[in-house]
């Protein structure tokens, strides 16, 4: 994306007039404040500086520009925030400018979302009709009465019901078999959802893009379960079923959960039970497109497929990625047969309350389902998953972690902790050293985000003459320093910064842009710290040289060492040996 034309985009674009359509602001001297819409908070802590055009919560340290601010509110990916802001600043994304063909995609788009939502109103309706008993009936018994408005469930009368209406609204039938309703039998065209139960599957902006059908009559000519096809509105794999609804119950009181169930009915009947942060997967394995929409709305994600092996299986094969995009994943050990909408009506929304709050690990799921497929009263079958379990332990990063599950395998075999830690491989010194080298003391830290923080809001006591950057502890504190040249030496606003803001976690970023400076900071702290950063680092230098010496009497390493020692006397020597 031209940075040039993002500069340009933001500079048409009001903060405060975005954040207004989904927060109440309230004008405080320069700045405007609000209860922040990313975390449950009753006082106020969510503020907008107009004249920087940023905004940061001092409660849960979210902040950014507009672009970051549409891309969190909306749940949608950077480049989906882009296009939203720029319809509403009348501009158009330079990519669609390369592609001739986008105007006439962009109108059938546009006459195809109409047609899915004419014949989502249309099915609706007919599910009142008295030629709908069974439907109704259907409903009725599954105790969904409540739902039928809210998910917007409907009825398909018959093979050309549906097709007629939408030819007297305008549609043709070419626009019916693109938009994935209508199919050629012959020289004529039939309603592929004829005689079906219809569950609109809608996006999380509110467009209709695909039916889901369930026949209610057993007919061996047809599937019990027809959806719809891939279309250009619809594709399977980028699709959450109710992700619509839990977007909604995010920006009204906010989520730190998603559950993710198989089925349309199993949604419909948690949704009903109170659990409104649930979506379905439609019945396919999970795929990285619809992990990384999941990852836009929580960090959390519960799975709660059928508690049969088919249903295991599917979650064995989800789960590895929705972890990959850095998902934190349970899985909801339901009983063996039953599925979600049975443990509701069996055992109430406290019983599946109790299944969630005991949902367990991808880890300890995984050494579950293997144990189950063993025989433990066959000691070689026994032997053999104690190996196997190992082999899934070993493939996890923290020690700390591992000593765990080994635990779990020592609960569930007998085997004695000697013997499984020896098969894999692992010791106690190997869990303290990773302990300690991701210590970092907190004034160092301290440190580093006053003089990045001072830099890049260009202070008057700030500046680049000591070359910090060599001696900064983390690739953040780096990568923030060059960002700071870069706007210091291109002057760039500081919302403009954040779209070149490339590798840096925004809320770092965020902490060190909206850093609460005091009246007492000057030049002789900004000095002090920036000793402080190299003194420490020159101590860590020395510290590893003189080991690196002690095993190798290398003289190149010598020569090093003394450099280094020669620094720090000097710096000791100038005054600069603070902290």
């Amino acid at each position: 994306m031209d940075r040039d034309w993002l500069d340009e985009l933001l500079s048409k674009t009001d903060l405060v007039h975005v954040a207004s359509k989904y927060v109440s602001l309230t004008k405080k001297g320069n700045s405007y404040w609000a209860c922040c819409p990313f975390h449950h908070e009753k006082t106020p802590s969510f503020q907008i500086n107009p004249d920087k055009q940023l905004y940061y919560c001092y409660g849960c340290h979210e902040g950014g520009n507009a672009i970051t601010f549409v891309k969190k509110i909306e749940s949608v990916e950077s480049g989906d925030a882009i296009r939203i802001l720029a319809d509403a600043a009348h501009m158009t994304v330079p990519e669609f400018k390369k592609d001739k063909n986008s105007s006439d995609i962009k109108k059938k788009k546009e006459r195809l979302s109409m047609l899915m939502r004419d014949a989502a109103l249309h099915y609706h309706d007919n599910l009142r009709s008295p030629s709908a008993k069974i439907a109704q009936q259907y409903v009725k018994q599954r105790q969904i009465e409540s739902m039928v408005t809210k998910f917007g469930i409907g009825f398909s009368l018959g093979r050309s019901e549906m097709l007629e209406f939408l030819k007297g609204k305008g549609y043709t039938y070419a626009e019916m078999k693109e938009a994935g309703i209508a199919e050629q039998s012959a020289d004529s065209y039939y309603d592929v959802f004829m005689n079906r139960l219809i569950i609109p599957i809608i996006n999380p902006y509110g467009s209709v893009v695909a039916f889901g059908g369930r026949l209610l009559e057993k007919d061996a000519k047809f599937a019990k379960y027809r959806n719809s096809t891939q279309t250009i509105l619809f594709d399977k794999s980028k699709v959450l079923f109710s992700l619509n609804l839990v977007k909604k119950k995010k920006q009204r009181d906010g989520i730190d959960s998603i559950i993710i169930t198989e089925g349309y009915m199993d949604t419909i009947s948690l949704f009903k039970a109170g659990f409104e942060n649930v979506v379905a997967s439609m019945g396919t394995s999970l795929t990285l497109e619809q992990a990384k929409q999941l990852k836009n709305y929580t960090n959390k994600i519960y799975i709660s497929y059928d508690g049969d092996g088919a249903g295991q299986k599917a979650t064995l094969r989800g789960l590895d990625i929705l972890e990959s995009v850095g998902l934190n994943v349970r899985v909801v050990k339901l009983p063996e047969g039953l599925d979600p909408d049975d443990v509701i009506k069996n055992y109430g929304a406290d019983g599946y309350k109790d299944l969630l709050s005991s949902a367990v690990t991808l880890t300890t799921f995984k050494i579950d389902t293997l144990a189950s497929s063993y025989d433990f009263d066959d000691p070689d079958g026994k032997s053999k998953f104690a190996v196997e379990a190992i082999k899934i332990i070993k493939k996890l990063d923290n020690p700390v972690e591992q000593e765990e599950y080994i635990k779990h395998i020592h609960n569930l075999t007998g085997y004695s902790m000697a013997i499984l830690m020896k098969q894999a491989e692992l010791t106690y010194e190997e869990e303290i050293q990773t302990q300690n080298d991701t210590k970092t003391t907190d004034s160092l830290v301290a440190a580093e985000e006053f003089v990045l923080a001072s830099l890049i809001n260009e202070m008057p006591f700030a500046d680049f003459a000591e070359d910090v950057f060599p001696h900064l502890t983390s690739e953040q504190a780096m990568l923030a320093y060059n960002l700071a040249l870069e706007k210091y030496k291109n002057g760039y606003t500081l919302q403009s910064m954040f779209n070149r803001a490339d590798g840096i976690n925004e809320e770092y970023i965020s902490k060190i842009v909206n850093y609460n400076f005091s009246i007492s900071d000057d030049k002789k702290k900004f000095d002090e710290c920036v000793s402080l950063i190299k003194r420490r680092s020159l101590e860590n230098q020395k510290e590893k040289l003189a080991t690196q010496y002690e095993q190798t009497k290398d003289f190149e390493i010598l020569k090093k060492l003394n450099n280094v020692e020669k620094q720090l006397k000097q710096m000791k020597k100038n005054g600069g040996y603070y902290g």
